[in-house]
């Protein structure tokens, strides 16, 4: 038994059996060696070599010719790859059907095998005739007959095709068409009218990667939930700042409406009535605007409060600076 290595990191290894009664004859100039086996290998490697290149149409060439020297079922897997990858998924279809009824395939190669064929099937675009005669219209693409039924679906590779619909000796339709992967058109001829109407155009199927290895590909990791974004420690510090600031306000406040009253309660006896009022009116608002300033200082604090508890993040690494002053206190830092 030989073992193949090729380079390839995205298609299966194939282990060559030394069978003579599989070999064959290698074409005049294919192969010097004149040995199924070495020349089978050859083209192998250049298949795989052309594949990690993205050149498919070499590829193809080279697992036909591989497959034609040492017949495998894992060159004709990779045989079936090139051709999707190269938009062709009716032949990549035919040759991963026989795949799965080669014996020599394995159940992990025939379930891979599986896979990739229901992604080609996916990719394959649709075309929908409807025929207002079909017994009189006949119908060509891209320049050979198909035989159609009425209202008839026809699966083909996407890419750009021609269209052609004849009503006895007149051409009804002739149409180019550029299909997308996946694509369903519908071509509706009437006798006096003709059009195409787009039915369904889904999103371009993705085929399934090339396996790497023969182990079962890792299940991808279940999404983790968003953390929620935290604020950093400055803001309540800023906030702690602005509460010392108002309940100073608050004191200053209250002190003031005190020595008003007691200027009040002091000249009450040389005021006349207009004075008293003006006074009595004066008090109630420096009252009024303590009472204010009192609200505001519990309100910041048990907010910077809720803040540190709840919403800051006090593992983060912030920069911050508090600054005081005769008459004002200043918080920075980084936000």
């Amino acid at each position: 038994m030989q073992a193949w290595c090729p380079r390839s990191s995205g298609l299966i290894l194939l282990l060559l059996l030394a069978a003579p009664a599989l070999a064959q004859e290698p074409a005049p100039g294919d192969c010097p060696e004149q040995d199924a086996t070495a020349c089978g290998r050859r083209h192998f490697e250049a298949g795989t070599r052309a594949f990690e290149q993205g050149d498919f149409a070499a590829a193809i060439r080279a697992f036909q010719l591989a497959q034609s020297e040492r017949p495998h079922p894992v060159i004709r897997f990779n045989l079936g790859l090139s051709f999707a990858r190269l938009g062709q998924p009716s032949a990549a279809i035919e040759q991963l059907k026989l795949v799965q009824l080669d014996p020599r395939a394995d159940s992990e190669l025939r379930a891979r095998a599986e896979r990739e064929q229901r992604s080609a099937t996916q990719a394959l675009s649709r075309v929908t005739f409807r025929l207002s005669d079909p017994t009189r219209e006949s119908v060509e693409l891209d320049g050979a007959p198909v035989q159609l039924v009425e209202q008839s679906e026809l699966s083909i590779d996407p890419g750009n095709h021609h269209v052609r619909v004849i009503s006895g000796s007149s051409v009804v339709l002739d149409q180019d068409l550029e299909l997308a992967p996946g694509e369903r058109v519908e071509l509706r001829v009437g006798e006096r009218s003709r059009r195409i109407d787009v039915v369904v155009v889904p999103d371009p199927v993705r085929p399934e990667p090339v396996p790497k290895t023969a182990a079962p590909a890792p299940r991808p990791a279940a999404p983790r939930p968003a953390a929620r974004a935290k604020l950093s420690p400055a803001w309540v510090y800023a906030g702690a700042g602005a509460s010392v600031a108002l309940a100073g306000l608050t004191l200053w406040s209250g002190l003031d409406t005190n020595s008003a009253l007691s200027d009040y309660e002091r000249d009450l006896g040389k005021l006349d009535q207009a004075e008293a009022d003006e006074r009595v009116r004066d008090g109630h608002a420096r009252e009024l605007r303590t009472n204010l300033l009192l609200g505001g200082t519990i309100l910041c604090g048990v907010g910077t409060a809720v803040a540190a508890v709840w919403f800051v993040d006090w593992g983060e690494q912030s920069q911050t600076r508090v600054g005081i002053s005769p008459g004002a206190v200043s918080v920075s830092g980084s936000f």
